[in-house]
Parts: structure tokens; C-alpha cells; sequence
């Protein structure tokens, strides 16, 4: 749960220790295959919703040198996950990685698995207004009036929650005032082994977010504005760490179920 806790709120700020190297998001940590869910869930088909840029996006001029507001690439950042609706999402920093399998829209779900460097591991479904971890091999599901098990689950499942939404990567995106387009693109290798062509955009200035020192904060957007990523540098409390942060198989159909 501890793992769980840490990756939830490393994930939502994108915070890191970032290198110095002008190139580290195109030669990113090491990380090896995403951990089979181990969720129960139905075969799903192969082929992903239909997806169109939204409107919001077409004043973001994903171009060399181009810069953009903050607020306008937060706002595109979230229609264009809106719009896909679905997808799988890979975080890394430097003592954990995690897998989420994710749901937008009426009927949010969110499955998947985090791995702390020592062997521990948790696994994790949010369904509805429900929520269950595994540890050790025993699923606890969230109750509020539960024991102290389930209690802590039915915190941490809502705080995840909370801070998985799209609006609060589009709040961290928003309190820089100015991002600018690199001149060229990056090569980003995803878990799902496809390579992803993206523009590489970053913040101008160091910036502030919820105690958070921000120094560097990395969005990478394809042409048609589909998010492929984030890479975020930040101290907080003290320590800083790097956190990269991948989106891929965007639009596939995904069925997330309760753990039986």
C-alpha cells in the first residue's frame, strides 16, 4: 500500500530528478515489461476507437520554435485523453514503476499493478465507487467503516482517484505560464513496443505546484495532438527524483472487472 501511495502521488505531480542531459527523455531509464494485471478481464478486441483532434487542440501549434500557453496545452492535453477514452499508462521513477489500465467518461475504472524496487508489489482496481488492493496475495476491498485494512484501502483508492484525473495533470501543465516546441522531435519507445514520433515540449521557467519545485516539466504530443507522455523534474520535501510517464494503446476497449 505504502508502494501504491507513493507512485499515486510521484505519478500525479510528473516529479523527478530529471539529468542533466538535454536528451534524457529520449534515452530514459531502463524499464523492463509492464507486469501482466493480475485483474481479471475480458478478451478485448484489437481495434481502437476512432479518435479526432479536438477542437481546443487546433490552436496548438505543434511546430519548431512554436510557443504555447499554458492553460491552452493543459486544455488540449485533456480533451485529447477525453476524446481517446481509454488506454494504458506506464510510470517510472527511480524506485518504482506501475501499469494502469485506464477508463474516461461515464463509467470510470482503473486497474493494474505497482512494483517497488525490493520485490513489493500491489495490485490495484477502482470500479465505480469501488476500490481493492492486493498485497501478499490477498485482495482487501475499500470501506470507509471498515477495519483499519480496509479503511486505509478506501483512502488510497480515492486519493488515487483524485489525483488521476486529467484535470490535475492539466493543472500542473497550467501553472506555467509559457511552453515552447523544440525544433526537432523525439524518437519515445513505448511498453507496447511501438515508437512514437513526438513533439517535445517544455516549460520555459521553473515553476511552482502545490509545494512541488518544478525545474523541469517535458509533455510530448504526436501530430494530431494524441499525448504519448511527461517527463517531470521536481524537489519536494527535500528529495528529488525522476518520474517519466507513458500513454500508449490509447482508444483500445478495455473491460476492467472486481477482483473475484
Amino acid at each position: 500500500m505504502a508502494a501504491l501511495t507513493t507512485t499515486v502521488i510521484g505519478a500525479a505531480l510528473l516529479t523527478g530528478c530529471s539529468s542533466d542531459d538535454a536528451d534524457a527523455d529520449a534515452k530514459e531509464p531502463a524499464a523492463s515489461s509492464p507486469a501482466a494485471s493480475a485483474i481479471p478481464s475480458a478478451e478485448e478486441e484489437s481495434s481502437p476507437a476512432a479518435y479526432t483532434t479536438p477542437d481546443v487542440c487546433e490552436d496548438v501549434k505543434l511546430e519548431a520554435d512554436s510557443t504555447i500557453s499554458g492553460k491552452l496545452l493543459a486544455a488540449c492535453v485533456v480533451a485529447a485523453m477525453e476524446a481517446y477514452g481509454t488506454g494504458t499508462e506506464y510510470v517510472l521513477s527511480s524506485d518504482q514503476s506501475g501499469t494502469t489500465r485506464f477508463r474516461f467518461g461515464d463509467d470510470p475504472a482503473m486497474a493494474g499493478d505497482i512494483d517497488a524496487t525490493g520485490g513489493e508489489k500491489t495490485s490495484f482496481v477502482f470500479l465505480g465507487d469501488e476500490e481493492w488492493l492486493r498485497t501478499d496475495g490477498t485482495w482487501v476491498k475499500g470501506d470507509p467503516d471498515g477495519d483499519a485494512g480496509a479503511m486505509l484501502v478506501d483512502s488510497v483508492g480515492k486519493a488515487y482517484r483524485k489525483l488521476a484525473d486529467p484535470q490535475v495533470t492539466a493543472d500542473v501543465i497550467a501553472a506555467s505560464p509559457t511552453w515552447k516546441v523544440e525544433s526537432e522531435k523525439a524518437v519515445i519507445s513505448l511498453e507496447n513496443g511501438k515508437d512514437a514520433d513526438a513533439w517535445r515540449i517544455v516549460s520555459v521557467e521553473p515553476f511552482d505546484w502545490n509545494g512541488a519545485k518544478m525545474s523541469e516539466y517535458i509533455v510530448w504530443l504526436e501530430d494530431d495532438a494524441t499525448p504519448v507522455g511527461a517527463q517531470g523534474t521536481s524537489t519536494f520535501g527535500g528529495v528529488r527524483d525522476t518520474t517519466v510517464q507513458h500513454f500508449y494503446d490509447l482508444g483500445q476497449p478495455v473491460t476492467i472487472e472486481p477482483p473475484v
